[in-house]
């Protein structure tokens, strides 16, 4: 009789045991799985991010992938297989993606020299329309024409625009981003009323002539923004209400690269015997010394256009250049 009872206890925990094992292992191979694809998407973006262009990041399955201010995540944060990864890209993206294939467009931000990869994400669930007026349609659809086409984006013009025009898209998507090149009668609460069922909307009013915008949240908040470069200006409309914080991570990019070529301009002046290369050169290591502190949009473009010419008359007069400017002259 001992020997029965004392069978069955042990024979219990043994099962306690296995169970519990099976269990922890199984948990264990979801956080892998969710460590793995964060890692899987981060060394993807360092690979495509060597060039320009767009491509697609094909998953090996359905995932919820989130791009978060400077981290990389998979899954539900409340579930078991949830994983984030810190990341250094500047991200531009809807935030959360859910789907197999996530498309993927990569630029070169210059400001006025080469600083950063900016890194566009968006999937099939999330649309952008540019829309646009007889004013600004030819700057518009220049910008459009960058864009590659799996970025799911259309544009239109004020007077063809009804929201109701895209209430069957809205039916499957995530989330819709209208874009408006100058003032708009429209609200998000408008736009949102034209559509089936409860999708996420977000207003970006931009002025092209001034480079900034306000963004208007799927309810209704807004926020003045501005932007540096068409580069940049992609990554609002990529973003959205996101666009805040990417802009900061590359606005601190900025500054480390500024501080580096402040320091090599140092190195040349004490390289170079040239009265004319060496006035120069220090009057553009005090133009970086400004630019590394300037905050407002207007002092960005405004020390952007004095670096610029600098560069120029540096090259004119055969002296060493601050920075080459890869996209306009190659070697500038």
């Amino acid at each position: 009789m001992f020997k029965w009872i004392f069978g069955t206890i042990a024979g219990a925990v043994l099962l306690s045991f296995f169970v519990s094992f099976s269990v922890t292992h199984l948990e264990g191979s979801k956080v892998l799985e969710g460590n793995k694809m964060v890692v899987f998407i981060d060394d993807k973006l360092d690979a495509l991010g060597l060039g320009e262009g767009g491509n697609v990041l094909e998953l090996e399955d359905e995932f919820l992938i989130g791009f978060e201010c400077g981290s990389i995540s998979a899954g539900e944060w409340e579930d078991d297989n949830y994983a984030e990864r810190s990341t250094d890209k500047v991200i531009f993206s809807a935030g959360r993606l859910e789907g197999e294939t996530i498309n993927m467009w990569t630029q070169k931000w210059e400001f006025p020299y080469r600083v950063v990869t900016f890194n566009y994400l968006s999937n099939l669930k999330n649309y952008y329309v540019l829309v646009h007026d007889s004013d600004n349609s030819d700057d518009v659809l220049d910008l459009a024409n960058n864009i590659p086409n799996n970025m799911n984006f259309q544009t239109v013009g004020s007077s063809d625009f009804n929201p109701s025009d895209f209430s069957g898209q809205a039916k499957y998507a995530d989330k819709f981003t209208f874009v408006f090149f100058g003032s708009s009668d429209y609200t998000v609460k408008r736009i949102k009323n034209s559509f089936y069922g409860d999708v996420k909307v977000e207003i970006i009013e931009v002025k092209l002539n001034e480079n900034t915008a306000k963004i208007y949240n799927n309810y209704g908040d807004i926020e003045d923004v501005f932007y540096l470069g068409d580069e940049m200006l992609y990554g609002l409309i990529f973003s959205g209400t996101g666009y805040t914080c990417a802009k900061d991570r590359a606005m601190e990019r900025f500054r480390t690269i500024t501080q580096i070529y402040n320091y090599k301009v140092q190195r040349l002046m004490g390289k170079t015997n040239d009265p004319d290369c060496l006035n120069l050169l220090n009057e553009g290591r005090r133009m970086l010394n400004t630019f590394l502190s300037v905050n407002s949009k207007s002092e960005f473009y405004n020390y952007f256009e004095k670096i610029e010419r600098q560069n120029r008359g540096l090259r004119e007069k055969s002296c060493s250049t601050i920075y080459w400017r890869w996209k306009k002259d190659k070697c500038m």
